[in-house]
């Protein structure tokens, strides 16, 4: 009985607030077993589910929903929602719309609409930045559904569908190669994985209708004669058109990140003139980000092409300046959420060096 009046209580509360969600309680138990929130307008903030959890809980999340923001294709779920648990939990991005997700600290699962992510967060806690009410608010119609898989009184026939998915999922799940990890304030995607390539390991990147960065730690001084080495398989391009526009800016590439918080990226382009340097047309992109294009065109696609590029000297034409001292990382770049055209890349062979002082990038100690 007591536990039945704390259920109708939150209930009650929740529907009179003016967060504008829903709470369906399946449990029986006072520790809530599984939740469903609806997300109504993009400046809610965080949501609190009031599904418990215990670091390293496996929480299934099934997330409904879609918002049309005049690209070619309506933006999913899983490019949107942003989960996070308790108060000091790290945030991070849904991979699929169906997924098992481990909790990374105690607490209760909080839910958000975040776009874009690189604006309005202002740390890996989930501190939303003043930009984020300054961004219009819109209408939004999500739904999330979570359960915590380690409850005791769990019921899995309710989301027996959501959790088939969701195992499915798992098992698409690419690794990525030694020492990467996703860049935190843009979030996860499944478009990366770590590969054995003709030219020795690497990364294989296969866009769709989604994008991301990984990126590795590095610690190099930048001098004069600090160059790159890098091999890459362009097999089909991702842009439609050149990639200079908000919705034409598709395209997979290398970079590297400056202690400055600068990065330039190397790529491929549709058919801008090799040489040809662009600042990011992306919000919040655009203050940090420079392309260079290397190739263009259809011609040498399906081949391995090896490049060599003096940082230094790229840095200084394309951005100027003060010069940034060091290079802090080394990314690699996918993304086609704009056309959503399918396209595959690989880069391998990849190396930093200046003077007798090599580092490749994909040996497990390189950094």
């Amino acid at each position: 009985m007591f536990c039945s009046e704390i259920s109708r209580s939150i209930k009650s509360s929740l529907i009179n607030s003016s967060l504008a969600l829903t709470l369906f309680v399946f449990s029986l138990s006072c520790a809530l077993a599984n939740v469903s929130v609806q997300l109504k307008s993009s400046h809610e903030g965080w949501i609190n589910t009031g599904l418990e959890a215990a670091k390293g809980d496996k929480i299934l999340v099934s997330a409904e929903g879609s918002l049309d923001i005049g690209l070619k294709a309506p933006m999913d779920s899983r490019h949107l929602i942003w989960v996070r648990f308790g108060d000091n939990g790290e945030v991070f991005q849904l991979t699929f719309n169906d997924e098992i997700i481990n909790a990374n600290d105690n607490g209760v699962l909080h839910v958000a609409f975040l776009n874009p992510p690189n604006v309005v967060l202002g740390n890996r806690k989930g501190k939303l930045n003043s930009s984020y009410k300054m961004i219009p608010e819109t209408d939004l119609d999500f739904k999330i559904s979570a359960a915590n898989l380690s409850g005791s009184q769990l019921d899995q026939t309710a989301f027996a569908q959501s959790l088939a998915k969701a195992e499915r999922n798992a098992e698409l799940l690419n690794s990525l190669p030694a020492g990467f990890d996703h860049l935190w304030y843009l979030g996860a995607s499944n478009i990366f994985a770590s590969k054995q390539t003709s030219r020795g390991p690497g990364v294989f990147i296969k866009t769709n209708d989604d994008g991301g960065i990984i990126k590795k730690k590095l610690d190099i001084p930048l001098t004069k004669t600090t160059e790159i080495d890098f091999s890459w398989l362009y097999r089909k391009l991702p842009a439609i058109a050149p990639e200079t526009t908000l919705p034409t800016h598709d395209y997979m590439s290398i970079a590297i990140e400056f202690d400055n918080g600068q990065d330039i990226t190397w790529y491929w382009s549709h058919s801008l003139a090799p040489e040809t340097f662009y600042r990011c047309p992306l919000a919040g992109w655009d203050k940090v980000e420079t392309h260079i294009v290397v190739q263009s065109g259809q011609d040498g696609l399906g081949e391995w092409h090896q490049h060599k590029r003096n940082i230094y000297t790229d840095y200084s034409t394309s951005v100027g300046g003060e010069m940034p001292k060091k290079i802090v990382g080394v990314w690699f770049i996918g993304n086609s959420i704009f056309g959503r055209r399918g396209a595959d890349a690989e880069f391998a062979n990849i190396s930093v060096q200046d003077g007798n002082t090599q580092i490749n990038i994909f040996q497990r100690d390189a950094n």
